[in-house]
């Protein structure tokens, strides 16, 4: 190598962490009231039931799933992944998906209302302040869960086909979810 091609491959270099620099610094930081991921990553995570009812068409925005006062014929006990990709939240009594769960298809506004549907332990108690883990079965859309009822408190996020164990900030301690 010559002096030249050094000089060029220096400026190169210099060049390209300057621009990182200013593409990182352009990039808005978490909101202070979260925005970063509210679970751990999940393992053996349990397979949904395919379903072919309730979403025929898909959803791949949040219209419709947002509804407040939405319907309760949603919450079936079950996990359902359906056709078009569309899925819901389900959330678990307790960590590594076990115990009792309750399934969303239509985002919460007061999971102080919902009691857990399925069986095992935990059946029949309050989701809200009472969820150790959770899934996103919906292939499209995040669930964004909050501390407090009507999308208030600290917010966190679980990314579409993704869940696990809630982190500390958010371990029975979710009490509202809706789709983004």
């Amino acid at each position: 190598m010559n002096r030249t091609s050094l000089r060029r491959g220096l400026a190169l270099a210099v060049g390209g962490v300057a621009a990182a620099g200013i593409v990182a610094a352009g990039q808005p930081a978490l909101a202070a009231g979260g925005g970063g991921s509210s679970t751990t990553a999940g393992t053996s995570v349990p397979a949904p039931v395919a379903s072919f009812g309730l979403s025929t068409a898909s959803t791949k925005s949040k219209s419709g799933r947002n509804d407040v006062g939405g319907s309760t014929a949603h919450i079936d006990g079950v996990c359902n992944l359906y056709r078009t990709g569309d899925g819901d939240l389900c959330l678990w009594y307790f960590q590594k998906y076990r115990g009792s769960h309750a399934d969303f298809y239509i985002s919460d506004n007061n999971l102080n209302n919902n009691t857990f549907n399925s069986p095992g332990t935990g059946q029949g108690s309050r989701v809200g302040n009472n969820s150790e883990s959770a899934w996103n079965y919906d292939q499209y859309l995040t669930a964004r869960v909050y501390t407090g009822v009507n999308s208030t408190g600290t917010w966190g996020i679980i990314s579409p086909s993704s869940g696990g164990n809630f982190t500390s900030t958010f371990i029975n301690n979710v009490e509202s979810f809706i789709w983004t």
